[in-house]
């Protein structure tokens, strides 16, 4: 292969040089392993650093963030890869989203901030449209977090799933970083993925929900399939940036089935996030993440009690300021806007997510918004949160969690709540409301 040289930038960080490095080693000593596939495609370490070098000859990038329409290709990480080459930070961005609609949103950004350490950027929508979080976290050459959700050094991970999303597009790096194989299936089909499965011997995924439903229904349809499809799977990762409420029973059916190891991944733009499994009621913060929790008026709450949660690392974390002021160390407290209660022991219940509807186009926010409206306008509800949840073709959707009155005479069902919505023009599936029957949810979590 030609010769591998590395661009020294002085704009790139300690964290993007870190990666710069192992992918220059990589293409040095692995330069015919494969890593990744896409398709039919089979891409080696060296064709991709030598892919990132035609990208900067094609089209260097001229700023400190660089959108990138994040398609399930190896073209989209030889183009991230072709970013940190040139000292700037790479914004994978959806395939609906026209790049010179950010010029603003990104100019801004490099004036009014500096980042420590960043390596990432990506977009996320709250209140007032679409906001810009350029972060870093866990460095992805550290293999703490890789380690946490499974991720085998050198083996082959199956990845469905959108690679603009924040935590599928750090996987897809850090799981390439341990000289691993990234195997891109751009749309979801059961026979497509249980081929797939089959024929790369994937050893570790990322499935949502309702395709790990879908992937069930053929056990009864094809008994045997699924089993042969994952004969080499260990670890099955479920990403959410919102809790999943009554999805445990499918994540569990799916792990004995498998005899795989099924994770749910919560994950938030301010922090690496935390796991649980299908059994469990509580998260598990991911190695060197501290979490407390806090009152309005900015107090800790002691355990049991809900706040906002406030987290702090024990590595280097992308934390925005101004230019002018001081780094922050890791170890300060940042908020990341979510809400929950943590036991004495660390363990994390969530309440209510702020990244809920952050997701979504601002007509989605508006919807959603009145969709909660209209349920908490129901006299026997106490309280509603709207989460979104993919579906099988990992599409956003809405799902209603209801708190009842308590003392009801008749039971409050979802039925009920279905048509009480439509009669007010904010139709929903009465099969996307779950109606929690086991107490009176605390308001002061938030609605």
């Amino acid at each position: 292969m030609s010769r591998i040289t590395v661009l020294r930038h002085a704009a790139a960080s300690a964290t993007t040089q870190a990666i710069i490095d192992r992918f220059q080693r990589l293409a040095r000593s692995n330069d015919h392993r494969v890593a990744v596939i896409d398709g039919g495609r089979a891409v080696t370490f060296g064709q991709l650093w030598q892919l990132a070098y035609q990208y900067i000859g094609y089209r260097p990038p001229t700023r400190a963030i660089v959108p990138i329409v994040a398609q399930p290709t190896a073209d989209t990480i030889a183009e991230a890869l072709a970013v940190w080459l040139c000292g700037a930070i790479p914004l994978p961005i959806p395939l609906d989203v026209q790049a010179k609609s950010l010029d603003t949103l990104i100019d801004q950004a490099a004036r009014t901030a500096h980042w420590c350490q960043p390596w990432r950027a990506h977009l996320h929508t709250a209140a007032g449209g679409r906001h810009l979080w350029v972060a870093g976290g866990e460095p992805p050459t550290n293999p703490r977090l890789g380690d946490a959700i499974g991720l085998t050094p050198g083996g082959t991970a199956l990845i469905t799933a959108p690679l603009h999303a924040a935590a599928i597009f750090e996987t897809v790096i850090r799981q390439l970083l341990t000289a691993g194989t990234v195997v891109l299936q751009p749309d979801f089909t059961t026979a497509g993925w249980l081929h797939t499965a089959t024929q790369t011997h994937a050893d570790w995924a990322v499935l949502a929900p309702g395709q790990i439903k879908a992937l069930l229904r053929t056990r009864e349809q094809r008994p045997g399939r699924l089993g042969t499809a994952t004969q080499a799977l260990r670890r099955v990762v479920v990403p959410a940036t919102v809790p999943l409420p009554g999805a445990g029973n499918h994540l569990a059916d799916f792990a004995t089935a498998a005899d795989v190891t099924v994770t749910t991944w919560y994950h938030a733009p301010a922090y690496d996030g935390a796991t649980t499994t299908p059994t469990d009621t509580t998260l598990t913060p991911l190695p060197g993440l501290r979490l407390r929790t806090i009152d309005p008026a900015g107090q800790p709450t002691p355990p049991g009690v809900p706040g906002l949660i406030e987290a702090a690392s024990t590595d280097c974390t992308a934390v925005a300021h101004r230019a002018d002021q001081p780094c922050p160390p890791a170890s300060a407290w940042r908020s990341s806007g979510d809400i929950g209660t943590l036991t004495a022991s660390g363990r994390l219940t969530l309440h209510r997510l702020e990244p809920a509807e952050r997701y979504l186009s601002p007509t989605g926010q508006r919807r959603c918004a009145a969709l909660r409206r209209t349920v908490t306008a129901h006299p026997d509800v106490v309280a509603a949160t709207v989460h979104i949840v993919p579906d099988e073709h990992n599409r956003p959707r809405a799902q209603l969690r209801i708190w009842p009155r308590p003392g009801l005479t008749t039971p409050l069902t979802a039925a009920t709540i279905a048509a009480h919505c439509t009669a007010h023009d904010t139709p929903v599936f009465a099969h996307h409301i779950l109606v929690t029957a086991t107490r009176t949810r605390d308001t002061r979590a938030g609605a």
